[in-house]
């Protein structure tokens, strides 16, 4: 009974830590690529730099739900070159696990800038 009961408790926790991990690999995905898409957009001609944070935020909220609150999303053009960041923390569904921070950031060529 007792090896049984020590067997499950660390299956279990291996379990959620796992699951813990997927988590945050899936946060990291949904950040990069809405930091990509978001560069991208503020890249396209006629577009602003707000109009790539907007898309940022909004793919964010639709993959993470309520968890994309706690992320900031900011965007700058350096020269020719369009960069949007988007930061925060994951979800946690394991609350003793140490939280784990994503952060994202793309870059595109400004097309107003290639003419």
């Amino acid at each position: 009974m007792v090896e049984f009961l020590a067997v499950a408790v660390l299956s279990v926790a291996a379990l959620l830590g796992v699951g813990q991990m997927a988590v945050w690999v899936w946060a990291r995905g949904v950040a990069v690529s809405a930091a990509h898409e978001g560069a991208r957009t503020a890249a396209e001609s006629g577009r602003s730099i707000d109009d790539g944070v907007l898309r940022t935020r909004t793919l964010l909220h639709d993959g993470l739900g309520g968890s994309a609150d706690g992320f900031r999303v900011e965007g700058a053009e350096e020269g020719s070159v369009i960069a949007v960041v988007a930061a925060g923390r994951a979800p946690v569904i394991v609350p003793f696990l140490p939280e784990f921070t994503v952060e994202a950031r793309a870059t595109a060529r400004d097309e107003d800038e290639l003419r």
